[in-house]
């Protein structure tokens, strides 16, 4: 045997196997170089394809438009007329029902809570007589005084109930911006040019307080027999976190009919867009949420010595204050959407063929849709199948989808993108009692909205990585809640304390939008389409003499509203709910139309010339209506 050809001489080094061996290589290399050719080459051919053949169907699926004529089996629903829908939304605008942060519990200001609550409540027990009639079959009740709680008991106790939501408070008015309404923000006024009632509240969330009970006035006027269940829950402090009104609601719900013992529940929410509204790209839309962002709050107290201005420190609890906002806003949360951002996506392919969408985001768009189908192919499709492991394979597929979902958040404009992350609001900051005196303390409070792949944790996280670095540079004092994070020194020149404040809770898990356990989805999603139409006009008002009654148009209209799932960007008080059902949706029951006064009405919630449509009173209280009688007849979760 040749020495050189033994076991002990490494591979490759013997002169005969030289030339065998580089042979070898070149040819894995070639062939790793076909294989990513073809694989580049593929991608652009996927990208012309699905450009080309990929039906909107697939990509945002519809279900069909449900059949409510057919569910009322020959029953007529005695709808109120325009006039009276318009004069119930303008009467309860016109009762203050304004709730603050950090108002004491009902027992301690039990005066306070009375004179807002009590007298918008017998408005109601006025306004819709016939279900607060002695005979009537709807059993009203007050929950911690002035939570409302309406219960028609169906004939099917088997039936887990659906429970409709709103709440009953509004945000306050700022004094100084009282000169910048149209009309004043308590007057409810009834704008017949632009077909349009004004005032706070009008939106938010007192549409949807009087269609759902108009809706359930209108079903036993109308002599309709629930099978189901029907529950109103109506809270009076949504706007301060449900603490008084909705935590106590659920309580009792949850008394009742125990852990997961109700069907679905439908709360206020994401709206209607017409196709004028941002967000649509120019298709109308619904886009009920099936999830909303978590949120908390951060209060950031700094305490310094005082004296007088005329000997200052380097920096006074103002200044650092200062710095440590201007160090938040420079380092925002990333722009990321994970796994649980589906149903955002979803929202965006559905209308990815609107004429207003930008060429960038569209194809953004399709890499994502391309990425997600690749990663779902349990098949061979490439000649990378058989030199690489399955979990580079995967690995692979995942970065690809990671990198196309980076694209699609950069594609997006910076307020769609505020909508998927988590955020940050410097909204409070106070501090100063005088111009010639140092600041002694200052606080401030920044509200955050946490994304569905993120928790609490996350922002706590963000606050030390931030700030324990600041704090060292600058000779602070640094704690959060009882957590020292840098101790105090003779050198230390402020204490700054931050403390998580008020209700602090991760998002929940999306309820179902897709598969076996999707029926009251797929229930929601029908009545909505069944509902509004893009060939249907508007309700209007023509005078306020005009008392006609709306006609109840099911299926005169061919073309139904496309319908997607969301995530709600903000909070409701479906928070205090999730023991109950896992099919909690948050709509916003509006018009299809585009708003006649030019102003987008879910932009002016909780600011100044807040206002709602009148064709959306009418058109809420059908859907509502419409859902009672579906929900009566299908199933809306597996048992």
């Amino acid at each position: 045997m040749n020495k050189a050809s033994g076991p002990n001489v490494p591979l490759g080094l013997h002169p005969s196997s030289t030339s065998s061996s580089l042979s070898k290589v070149f040819a894995v290399l070639s062939v790793l170089a076909l294989c990513m050719w073809l694989l580049v080459g593929h991608r652009a051919a996927d990208t012309r394809l699905a450009m080309d053949t990929v039906p909107l169907q697939d990509v945002c699926p519809q279900e069909p438009a449900y059949n409510v004529t057919e569910a009322l089996e020959g029953l007529k629903l005695q709808f109120p007329s325009v006039l009276h829908s318009a004069k119930l939304l303008s009467e309860a605008v016109q009762i203050d029902t304004t709730v603050g942060d950090n108002i004491p519990d009902t027992d301690d200001w039990a005066e306070y809570w009375d004179s807002i609550f009590s007298p918008f409540a017998d408005w109601i027990q006025t306004s819709f007589p016939h279900m607060h009639d002695t005979a009537s079959p709807v059993r009203r009740e007050l929950v911690n005084k002035h939570g409302l709680l309406y219960t028609w008991p169906g004939s099917d106790p088997t039936l887990k109930p659906i429970v409709l939501m709103s709440h009953q408070d509004v945000v306050p008015v700022a004094n100084e911006t009282l000169d910048q309404w149209i009309h004043p923000p308590f007057s409810g006024h009834i704008d017949i040019e632009n077909q349009t009632v004004w005032g706070r509240g009008s939106v938010d969330c007192k549409l949807w307080l009087v269609s759902t009970i108009s809706a359930v006035e209108t079903l036993v006027k109308s002599d309709f027999k629930p099978k189901r269940t029907i529950i109103l829950s109506i809270g009076h402090d949504e706007e301060s976190d449900g603490k008084h009104g909705a935590q106590h609601l659920s309580a009792e719900l949850e008394k009742r009919f125990g852990r997961g013992g109700i069907g679905m529940i439908v709360d206020e929410g994401t709206p209607l867009l017409s196709s004028a509204d941002p967000g649509s790209y120019g298709v109308p839309i619904a886009v009920p949420a099936v999830a909303e962002r978590g949120a908390m709050n951060m209060k950031i107290t700094i305490t310094s010595r005082g004296g007088h201005s005329s000997m200052p420190p380097p920096h006074t609890s103002i200044g650092i204050m200062s710095l440590i906002i201007a160090k938040l806003e420079a380092h925002p949360f990333p722009d990321v959407l994970g796994d649980e951002s589906s149903a955002s996506i979803r929202q965006l392919q559905c209308v990815r063929d609107g004429p207003y969408m930008p060429y960038e985001l569209r194809q953004a768009l399709l890499k994502v849709e391309q990425a997600e189908r690749a990663l779902s192919d349990k098949g061979t499709t490439s000649c990378m199948h058989h030199m690489w492991p399955r979990m580079n394979r995967l690995h692979l597929k995942e970065a690809r989808l990671d990198e196309a979902r980076t694209q699609l958040m950069q594609a997006l404009d910076y307020a769609s993108r505020q909508l998927l992350k988590t955020t940050q609001a410097i909204d409070i900051v106070r501090g100063g009692i005088k111009v010639n005196a140092l600041p002694e303390s200052v606080f401030a409070y920044v509200n955050h909205r946490i994304a569905p792949y993120a928790k609490v944790s996350t922002v706590v996280q963000h606050y030390k990585d931030l700030l324990v670095p600041l704090a060292e540079q600058y000779r602070l004092a640094l704690s959060m809640d009882d957590d020292v994070l840098v101790p105090p020194t003779n050198a230390t020149t402020a204490n700054v304390q931050i403390e998580k404040s008020g209700l602090l809770y991760d998002s929940h898990e999306p309820s179902p939008f897709e598969g076996s356990n999707a029926d009251a989805w797929r229930l929601l999603s029908g009545v909505i389409r069944e509902t509004w139409h893009t060939d249907e006009p508007r309700h209007e008002l023509r005078s306020l003499d005009d008392d006609h009654v709306p006609k109840h148009n099911m299926g005169q209209y061919r073309d139904s509203v496309r319908v997607s799932p969301s995530i709600m960007f903000a909070n409701t008080d479906t928070r205090w709910y999730h023991n109950l059902t896992s099919n909690i949706f948050r709509f916003g029951a509006m018009t299809l139309h585009p708003d006649l006064t030019g102003m987008s009405p879910y932009l002016h919630i909780h600011t100044v010339n807040e206002h709602a449509s009148i064709d959306s009173i009418v058109k809420a209280t059908q859907f509502y209506a419409n859902m009672l009688v579906a929900a009566n007849h299908e199933p809306i979760e597996r048992v």
